[in-house]
């Protein structure tokens, strides 16, 4: 009988990154089933969605998550459903933690074993997920080298470091840059709709020194280019727009080729530092947000490039984005400098860092990333069913 397996992707990045795995797992057993919640990249990959989280997931915030609850609680019961019935041999679930540690919890009652790839960030706020991670999760899958450690410290032994997606993707070869400024403003409306107006902004003021650059914005995949220049043309001049283009390519490669950039704060910034792009990184959200977020977050530098190494990448963050600050710091990194020349630096170290992994038991090849995560999940299903097997004998 085939591997029964679900995924659990609530967000664009966790079905882009996932995606991958389930490609490496169609291929290592042809057979298998894989159904649960994903985006369009997961489906194309071979997934049977019964939830799209580009339309019930893609929610993150406190105030504006409160906003998606009735999505959310449906999405929910869809896939505890799902387990509860189908009975998969693993249960897979992409970072997404509040709703993705639930679902671990029915997974664990429904005698399903979980791996939890891209886990929560426990190491940032909440520690005592760890907690629940010993008690829900079969095996942990991570991408920052940093995390075997800090689960083993905390007596957890079950982790295995991947290695980061992006790993993949590094390479020495450069393309020559343009006098662009690249801006990437995230997948989700609520932070687009304050991001992307003070990103406009600073891009019209810069060019009243700097006539040349060139402004380009990446839309994620689930964002229209229309919605975007339709807030643009209420944020910034019509000679302005006319140095502004729109693009749903691929993020990396449009970073590649950039001079430098404004990058919400996230998995993108981890995409810079592949890229060798000297940027900065922004966010801005509800006062809730805030307000807990300096209650609860331990952490001092919230760039995942900053994480991986301590200030890499200027952050300027607030309800209000201070685009006094903002401007500044893009001129930093824009111009000719040591500032600029610092970054670059930092960002090989970043590079560095991304290529390291451990190799799963049984895989006798290094592969990608996405080829260790299929391992790592079919060695759980395969003795999740050797289990259920020597059950059955038993009986």
């Amino acid at each position: 009988m085939s591997l029964r397996i679900v995924i659990s992707a609530g967000e664009v990045s966790g079905d882009r990154h996932l995606s991958k795995a389930v490609a490496a797992l169609k291929a290592l057993y042809p057979d298998c089933q894989i159904r649960g919640m994903g985006g369009r990249e997961c489906e194309q990959a071979g997934a049977e969605l019964l939830v799209d989280c580009y339309r019930s997931g893609a929610t993150m915030g406190f105030a504006e998550i409160l906003k998606s609850i009735t999505k959310i609680f449906a999405s929910f019961k869809t896939m505890s459903k799902l387990i509860r019935e189908w009975k998969p041999d693993v249960v897979v679930l992409t970072d997404y933690p509040d709703f993705n540690m639930r679902l671990a919890r029915v997974a664990r009652d429904a005698g399903c074993k979980v791996v939890y790839f891209i886990p929560p960030k426990a190491w940032a706020w909440r520690p005592g997920r760890v907690e629940l991670i010993k008690k829900f999760v079969t095996q942990v899958a991570a991408i920052f080298p940093f995390e075997k450690k800090f689960y083993a410290d905390r007596g957890y032994q079950h982790v295995t470091y991947v290695g980061n997606p992006l790993g993949d993707k590094v390479t020495n070869e450069w393309p020559e840059r343009e006098n662009t400024l690249l801006m990437l403003p995230g997948s989700r409306k609520f932070e687009v709709e304050l991001i992307l107006p003070p990103m406009l902004r600073v891009f019209e003021r810069l060019r009243r020194e700097r006539p040349a650059l060139k402004g380009r914005v990446v839309a994620a995949p689930n964002m229209r280019s229309e919605d975007l220049v339709a807030l643009a043309q209420g944020v910034v001049a019509a000679n302005t727009l006319e140095h502004l283009s729109w693009t749903h390519e691929d993020a990396l490669e449009e970073m590649r080729r950039a001079r430098a950039g404004i990058l919400k704060s996230g998995t993108c910034n981890l995409e810079g530092a592949v890229a060798g792009l000297p940027f900065v990184s922004v966010y801005s959200g509800s006062w809730v947000s805030k307000v807990i977020t300096l209650l609860l977050v331990r952490l001092k530098e919230y760039s995942p490039v900053n994480i991986m190494r301590s200030g890499t990448a200027r952050e300027v963050f607030g309800v209000r984005i201070d685009e006094y600050a903002l401007e500044q710091a893009v001129v930093e990194i824009l111009d000719d400098g040591s500032r600029r020349e610092t970054m670059i630096a930092a960002l090989g170290e970043v590079r560095t860092m991304l290529t390291s992994f451990d190799i799963p038991p049984g895989m006798n090849h290094s592969g990608t990333a996405a080829e260790r995560l299929a391992h790592v999940i079919g060695s759980v299903a395969h003795s999740q069913r050797n289990a259920e097997e020597r059950g059955a004998g038993n009986g």
